[in-house]
């Protein structure tokens, strides 16, 4: 089985800023149309955005340091995509290396 290549970090940088920018004129839509949401879509906006630029990840941390109950709920989303990829990896390792 071929070896993965690491992204490189300007890669991942460039693949986030895509990310970021695509769910904000998602967001800016949803603004001119009134029946799609915008509020979801500005968030997923800033949050790609606080990967590429570190003022925009200090202010969000601020942010949540301020709004406990937003931190809480943002933590618990992150935690559970991340048991998400760790049960993924862990059946794909499971798959090329059988336990013993």
């Amino acid at each position: 089985m071929p070896k993965r290549k690491a992204r490189s970090p300007h890669a991942n940088k460039a693949r986030n800023l895509f990310w970021a920018i695509f769910f904000f004129i998602l967001g800016v839509i949803g603004v001119l149309i009134p029946v799609m949401p915008q509020v979801p879509f500005f968030i997923m906006s800033l949050i790609f955005f606080s990967l590429v630029f570190p003022k925009v990840r200090r202010a969000l941390r601020r942010f949540l340091h301020r709004h406990p109950k937003v931190a809480h709920a943002y933590k618990k989303w992150r935690d559970k995509a991340r048991h998400k990829r760790r049960k993924k990896m862990g059946k794909v390792v499971n798959e090329v290396v059988p336990p013993l």
